[in-house]
């Protein structure tokens, strides 16, 4: 993917609290006399960035560069981060605090992974008055250097209310978007960031309501903000700042081995795509992916590009695969019925009479293409064959939904354009359209032979069709790629029936 290479040319500044994530392994196999805890015999240990840290190192995994303000102590751990920093090729712009420990979360791991214990040494208030304005003249020199800010609120002291303020208006003044992952509590810190990416209890807490659509609403009215809402395996919810939502579901995960960090990877991976020029929707897409990747990963992790290129190819293959079974169900169940619908479409041409399609949305696009391979041609040259779709003039189509309902707009036509003998193809994926069934209607009364093409069950086409011919499938985009392949191969088989 050319975008993800594109990554190479960002730079992102990260704020907020920084801490290191000390992993110490070892094995469990006897429980201490001295207390009922099991004793740890220790292998290993690792020290990996945490916090902001962990965001801006997922950035730098992406290609992208990173730079890092956030405050340590003086001390080793300290000492100890700006090292992690410079083997990971981060920008510190970090500042160190007399009045503070470094922030270490040690985790205790034994056996299969299994994490016995978590201790944490940390300071929680906010920083001095004096530390804020040492931190946002840091912030001030660099902020024309970046293309996106990334704030990591932790919790931890950093990202005070005041200074979170003080960045989103400079960040306004130099045009550079803040993308931010928050505590509930300091939510108003951030209003009028660009996106804020609370997860599903966060988002439960800054808004009080239990409904997914109704806390993203909530949000981005109270923030003017655009919302990211992970949901961990159900996928990511967005919502705009015009009030329009969607929901990207989740990737195929192999294995779920460790959500830590997850939340700093796909705000990570939002601020590159969103300075790459990927607009909301597939700015989510991609984070998602990313997510379902980490979560893949041990403790706190960071992916690839080469990774991230190659979720979205096993995402395309599933699609794939997920198509072909389809087709797979409609080869065992519906070959007499496309064998029959065949017939008819011959009958009718051998008859002069003509073809009328109609549907809506993604059916209405189906429509049109299989009047479009009769009128013009599809494999051989033969004359043009009469075929109309009632989805085509916008005039006719706006003017009777407009004097009758949409309900009446292939209704309508049907009284006025079909005759007896001519075949008409209705197409809807849930097999229910009103406008649909009403124009079947009124194509029987008419004389009309129909055939329905449909998906799930058939609905109520299923009932009053001629043929209905019904893709097994409850997904949308599946059951449209199997009407395309059938009105294929039912155009194929009458061109083969005309070349005679």
């Amino acid at each position: 993917m050319e975008l993800v290479d594109s990554f190479k040319e960002k730079k992102v500044l990260v704020i907020g609290d920084v801490m290191i994530d000390k992993y110490v392994y070892g094995t469990a196999t006897r429980i201490s006399p001295e207390a009922p805890v099991p004793v740890v015999k220790i292998s290993s240990e690792d020290n990996v960035l945490g916090g902001a840290g962990n965001a801006a190192n997922n950035i730098r995994a992406l290609g992208a560069q990173a730079m890092l303000c956030g405050v340590v102590g003086d001390d080793k751990d300290g000492k100890l981060f700006e090292q992690l920093l410079k083997e990971k090729k981060i920008t510190s712009l970090i500042l160190t605090d007399n009045e503070r420990m470094t922030t270490v979360k040690k985790r205790i791991i034994a056996g299969n992974n299994y994490q016995l214990i978590r201790i944490d040494y940390e300071k929680t208030n906010d920083l001095s008055e004096e530390m804020q304005k040492k931190l946002f003249e840091v912030i001030k020199k660099n902020v024309k250097l970046c293309d996106s800010i990334l704030i990591s609120d932790y919790a931890k002291g950093v990202v005070c209310e005041k200074l979170a303020r003080s960045i989103i208006k400079l960040a306004k003044e130099n045009n550079k978007p803040v993308l931010v992952d928050a505590k509930p509590d300091k939510m108003m810190a951030f209003k009028d960031c660009y996106l804020i990416t609370p997860n599903l209890k966060e988002a439960q807490e800054m808004t009080g309501s239990k409904d997914i659509v109704e806390m993203g609403k909530k949000i981005t009215k109270t923030l003017g903000c655009n919302v990211f809402i992970t949901r961990g395996p159900e996928g990511i919810s967005v919502f705009d700042r015009q009030g329009r939502h969607s929901h990207i579901p989740p990737v195929s995960i192999t294995k779920l081995f460790d959500v830590t960090g997850a939340g700093d990877t796909v705000i990570a991976t939002a601020a590159l795509g969103i300075v790459s020029g990927l607009d909301l929707i597939e700015t989510a897409k991609l984070s998602n992916y990313a997510a379902g990747l980490v979560v893949q990963k041990p403790g706190t992790s960071v992916i690839t590009p080469d990774e991230l290129k190659s979720a979205y190819r096993q995402e395309i293959s599933h699609f794939l695969k997920e198509s072909i079974e389809v087709k797979q169900k409609v080869i065992e169940q519906q070959l007499d019925k496309i064998e029959k619908a065949a017939h008819m479409f011959i009958k009718a041409y051998q008859t002069g009479n003509k073809v009328i399609a109609f549907g809506n949305g993604g059916s209405a696009s189906d429509a049109q293409h299989l009047v479009g391979e009769l009128v013009g041609r599809f494999k051989i040259e033969r004359k043009g064959l009469p075929a109309m779709a009632l989805t085509t003039d916008s005039s006719v189509v706006t003017a009777i939904a407009n004097d009758y309902g949409y309900e009446k707009v292939f209704e309508r036509q049907i009284e006025a354009n079909a005759k007896k003998g001519d075949l008409v193809v209705a197409i809807s994926t849930s097999g229910n359209s009103p406008n649909v069934i009403n124009a079947i209607a009124a194509a029987k009364k008419e004389g009309c032979r129909v055939i329905g093409l449909s998906g799930k069950n058939g609905g109520e086409m299923a009932k009053i069709c001629d043929i209905c011919i019904v893709v097994p499938s409850e997904n949308t985009p599946r059951i449209q790629e199997a009407h395309i392949s059938i009105i294929h191969i039912l155009c194929e088989l009458l061109d083969k029936e005309l070349s005679k």
